[in-house]
């Protein structure tokens, strides 16, 4: 019988990786597929590994060939498909997919009619982690079907074969070039352009494991800027019948594919970098004007330089900023421009023109707390590359205002901290003056509507330069603080900016409990509800069940088995197509006429931990609005006290896991690992560290994990931090990040000092 679905996989010399792989592919929702894998001229036992899974699952064969590279690979593998194949996919042989992958693609297709169907990307880092890859972030922003490349330009960076399922007709036309690198560039562009439509799915379909040894990550080579070269070119003058897609292209190119070479000519030898210009001006030379002309600055100059083959001047550019990025001075009033420290000879006043957008407002928020009843907020503001370095020059502002336009003036004092410029990460300019501390009386903000909300506008004058804004986070904590037990202010960042939303709590959460395969939620409400709603976080899935009235007190019993069902559905996020490790709910009242109230979670609601079905637990806790939160979760492990003794920092929980399982330490940027001891007993734990095992923690923020689970801070911890210690002359600050995450932050540390 014809598989629907042929998979070409080529394998050279992946051994330690390529187990992982197939089994990715063998446990596929969609098992209606063959796998062709093609031995590749492998030197290891990559080849014996093929063989020995496909004796044991008939999906799979082995096709040998001499080495030829991935191309050649892959067209050979294509060959040995089974005919009349509805669709076609290729697959790297040391990565992994999601158990979904080809379900969600498939089904795609079968529903629009689509040429091909192309799914969000995972960067598979050390020990099995997942982090959105940064090419796949805005192509895959948000699901659409039947869509195309001129409807929606970031497609252009959806550049490689192995996120797809193609349907098999519309791929007949196409093979791959043999012999070069970057072999998916000059086939998938074209595709996206030559297709009737495409879809495109946020569900993440691949996991593509990150190795130094990988040939997508070399630069500094001239054969790699060669062949990049080629292929972008040949796709470039391809388009050159329709001169609007090729400029939108060409723009691209400069901005991703050839800049990513750019980068790293500080790093290559003579030739290399000499390879890059005669390349890059090939490149160059068949771009209209207006795309270079178009470019943001700080890559209008760069390629200005490339153009005129200023390679000295360029080189010393990049390294500049390498320290100093997005880093110039700002010369004239009327019609300012760019001055930048490594330029020796003229540049025409177009190229370093600066627009508006070249010089943003940068504020941020540092902290926030409730003192006496009044919100206190710390933070710094000021127009990068403007410099606020003395007082006059750093004159600020801020305000609250609604959306209907209502403004209410804050009281800002200006402050001096030094620790401004050296958390500025640039060398040039100096921002110490750019600190501020603002004071908000809650009071002021209640209106007459039953919830008001206020977004903080920060206001920056500085050397002639005027900017206004939101307010951003670095850093700050935040806690709803209650005026009385029903009215309340909820501090949060919406869209990356701080907001403060005034309102009267109408239905709160008293109680929770679990028996009989039921979750009681009990609580207070002074409106005519009839029922209680959990809506899933990540879909339009939801649960409502009626409640039972006693007065203004209610209960609600909500069936554990109807959480099952509705466990992993949305976005497929999670290491191989699992359930993914935390499924969230909004709590809800429903009234007669369908409006709904959150249910507020007041100060006070313990922790809830209860079991679930498939070894999961339900966590009951508070969300960042103040309002009840229930997660069908993966055990995690919930950090209750964090204290600095004389010599080691002390972590104690609960844990709800059953296994003895240490804490592991992950760096955000580097996914470098480190593990620290835990002592379990029964349900708790204990963490405790000595100071020198800390010391060996490289800077950055370290995010903390008891398993596959993010360790969590129940609301009754939050004011315990941050908790910050400076040991050997850096800063070691436990904090809580994405609300109630726990995280070690490290760096070498700068003072402040407020006047």
């Amino acid at each position: 019988m014809t598989p629907r679905l042929s998979v070409v996989v080529p394998v050279h010399n992946v051994e330690e990786y390529l187990g992982a792989c197939l089994e990715s592919l063998a446990r596929q929702s969609l098992d209606d597929l063959e796998v062709v894998l093609v031995d590749d001229g492998s030197t290891d036992a990559s080849a014996a590994v093929a063989r020995e899974f496909a004796a044991r699952d008939e999906r799979f064969t082995v096709v040998g060939r001499e080495n030829g590279g991935l191309g050649a690979a892959r067209n050979t593998g294509v060959r040995h498909t089974a005919p009349g194949a509805e669709y076609l996919a290729f697959v790297d042989s040391d990565d992994v997919l999601p158990s979904r992958a080809f379900e969600l693609l498939v089904g795609s297709l079968d529903k629009s009619g689509s040429d091909f169907a192309s799914g969000n990307v995972l960067r598979l880092g050390a020990g099995g982690r997942l982090r959105q890859h940064p090419l796949f972030t805005e192509p895959m922003r948000s699901t659409r079907r039947a869509t195309h490349v001129t409807d929606y330009w970031p497609l252009l960076l959806d550049r490689i074969a192995c996120n797809k399922v193609f349907r098999r007709e519309f791929w007949d036309a196409r093979s791959f070039p043999e012999g070069v690198l970057y072999e998916d560039i000059p086939v998938i562009l074209p595709a996206h352009f030559a297709a009737r439509s495409v879809d495109v799915l946020q569900d993440a379909v691949y996991y593509w494991r990150f190795r130094d040894s990988s040939i997508t990550n070399k630069r500094a080579v001239v054969r790699g800027v060669a062949d990049r070269t080629a292929a972008v070119l040949g796709v470039s003058r391809g388009l050159m019948g329709t001169p609007g897609h090729k400029k939108r292209y060409d723009e691209s190119v400069l901005r991703e594919d050839l800049w990513y070479f750019m980068q790293v000519l500080p790093d290559g030898d003579p030739a290399y970098q000499e390879a890059f210009l005669r390349y890059a001006g090939e490149f160059t030379d068949q771009v209209d004007p207006e795309v270079l002309a178009g470019l943001p600055l700080h890559h209008r100059v760069k390629w200005h330089l490339a153009c005129e083959k200023r390679l000295e001047e360029l080189v010393a550019l990049l390294e500049f900023e390498r320290r100093s990025p997005r880093t110039h001075r700002v010369r004239g009033v009327r019609r300012r421009s760019a001055e930048y420290p490594a330029l020796t000879a003229p540049v025409p006043r177009d190229v370093l023109a600066l627009a508006p957008g070249d010089l943003p407002l940068e504020a941020r928020l540092t902290g926030a707390g409730w003192h006496e009843g009044t919100l206190k907020l710390t933070g710094y503001g000021y127009v990068r590359n403007v410099p606020a370095q003395v007082r006059r020059h750093a004159l600020k502002a801020a305000w609250l205002r609604t959306p209907d336009r209502r403004a209410l003036p804050l009281r800002l004092r200006r402050v001096n901290d030094p620790s401004i410029t050296a958390r500025s990460g640039q060398e040039l300019h100096g921002y110490d003056w750019a600190g501020f501390e603002i004071t908000v009386d809650p009071a002021r903000l209640l209106t007459e509507a039953a919830s008001t909300t206020w977004k903080l506008v920060l206001g920056v004058l500085g050397h002639g330069v005027a900017r206004r804004g939101g307010v951003a986070d670095e850093g700050a904590h935040l806690g709803v603080h209650y005026l009385d037990e029903h009215t309340r202010v909820v501090p949060v960042f919406v869209n990356g900016r701080f907001q403060l939303t005034a309102e009267r709590v109408h239905t709160w959460l008293t109680g929770h409990d679990s028996h009989d395969d039921r979750l009681t939620l009990t609580g207070e409400t002074t409106t005519r509800a009839v029922a209680l709603r959990l809506g899933h976080w990540h879909s339009d899935a939801a649960i409502q069940v009626p409640l039972a009235r006693d007065g203004g007190r209610f209960t609600a019993e909500v069936p554990l088995d109807e959480l099952a069902q509705v466990r992993g559905r949305g976005p497929v996020r999670a290491p191989h197509g699992e359930a993914r490790p935390a499924d969230s709910y909004s709590v809800q009242l429903v009234r007669p006429d369908g409006k709904r109230l959150a249910v507020a979670a007041p100060p006070g609601l313990p922790l809830g931990r209860h079991k679930a079905p498939g070894g999961r637990e339900l966590a009951v806790t508070v969300s960042a609005w103040g309002n009840a939160l229930v997660t069908d979760q993966l055990p995690h492990a919930f950090a209750e006290s964090i204290v600095w003794t004389d010599n080691s920092l002390v972590v104690e929980g609960c844990y709800g896991g059953g296994e003895d399982l240490p804490l592991r330490l992950c760096h955000a940027a580097t996914e470098e690992e480190a593990e620290l001891p835990v002592r379990h007993a029964g349900d708790r734990l204990r963490v405790e560290s000595a100071y020198e095992a800390l010391t060996l923690l490289t800077d950055g923020t370290w995010q903390l994990y008891v398993g596959d689970a993010p360790v969590r801070v129940p609301v009754a911890a939050h004011p315990g931090l941050p908790a910050a210690r400076r040991i050997g002359g850096r800063d070691f600050s436990v904090e809580r990040r994405s609300h109630d995450q726990l995280v070690l932050v490290v760096s070498k540390g700068a003072s402040a000092c407020a006047s």
